[in-house]
């Protein structure tokens, strides 16, 4: 057989710290953002946008399916079932894609609540839209996952156990979804902006010492945070995806987004109160919020002004 174009250079990961930081994170990932998403599903006081919950869905499917080798019991199997293997590349292929879109989709809904404020209705009038957003970045994931289950189903041999995870072994699958990933990351860097400047400038009306203007902040440090840590994260990806050599310190500082995801959108106080009454414990915390207050752009603070009046992200 003649040698494959382009193909990737095969080192497996033998390392236990490594097989097992990375199985630690993912974890961390997986049951932080399940237990974030869970409770806001089943709790009436935790409120959130539409898109946050597709949101921490798409982050939970990501940790979940690097983990495929880890519960199917092959992680350190150097060739495990072709089954398995191949549906793990597909999701690993396929997911990022997932993942950008969800956040995309959270940050758009974002900035239409927050620019427009008061001056047109909130984005969840509007249920075809809401609805686009949530199910878009699904529609593309299967899609692509799909086509690389195909690919994998034609060409078994192309697929590998790295150490921590199946990979394809040609660079064709890794081009097709870098390419999903670099338009719908970087579509976030104009939207990011206008959400920043929309915030500062009701920022700056108010009084810099209330609770409220307080909140605003946290609000902006918390969606930047993260938005930027995925661009820093997918940079990474693709300079990882796109090279014919697989670097374990990249999946690592992959790894590291969810778990950033899990204490940057789960240190909240409805949440602590949630979790913390769940256990018969009272928490008390600041006065933060007025009842009485306007429903402004600065009263919303940690919240995106929706129907509900009370959604955060």
């Amino acid at each position: 057989m003649d040698p494959i174009p382009d193909s990737i250079v095969f080192k497996p990961s033998t390392s236990k710290t490594i097989i097992f930081l990375f199985v630690a994170l993912e974890l961390s990932g997986a049951f932080g953002m399940m237990l974030i998403l869970f409770s806001a599903i089943l709790s009436q006081q935790v409120k959130r946008l539409a898109t946050w919950y597709t949101f921490c869905l798409s982050w939970t499917i990501s940790c979940l399916s690097y983990l495929l080798l880890f519960f199917s019991g092959e992680i350190h199997s150097p060739e495990p079932p072709k089954a398995i293997c191949i549906t793990q590349a597909a999701l690993i292929y396929s997911v990022p894609t997932l993942t950008a879109s969800t956040t995309l989709s959270l940050l758009i809904h974002s900035w239409y609540n927050v620019h427009f404020g008061l001056s047109k209705p909130p984005l969840e009038s509007n249920p075809r839209v809401v609805l686009a957003l949530l199910l878009a970045p699904f529609a593309l994931w299967i899609l692509l996952l799909s086509g690389f289950l195909v690919f994998g189903i034609k060409a078994p041999s192309l697929v590998h156990n790295f150490g921590l995870y199946c990979t394809f072994m040609e660079l064709l699958p890794s081009k097709i979804s870098s390419l999903f990933v670099i338009i719908t990351t970087f579509s976030t860097i104009p939207i990011q902006a206008s959400l920043g400047i929309s915030l500062f400038r009701d920022f700056d009306r108010n009084d810099a010492s209330s609770a409220i203007s307080v909140q605003t902040v946290k609000m902006v440090v918390r969606v930047f945070t993260f938005s930027f840590l995925i661009l820093i994260g997918f940079a990474e990806a693709l300079i990882h995806l796109l090279t014919l050599y697989r670097n374990t310190a990249v999946d690592i500082i992959l790894a590291l987004l969810p778990v950033f995801g899990v204490l940057i959108f789960g240190i909240q106080q409805d949440l602590f109160q949630l979790w913390f009454s769940w256990t018969g414990i009272s928490l008390c915390f600041p006065y933060l919020y007025s009842a009485t207050a306007p429903r402004t752009m600065a009263s919303s603070t940690s919240a995106i002004p929706s129907l509900r009046g009370k959604e955060r992200i």
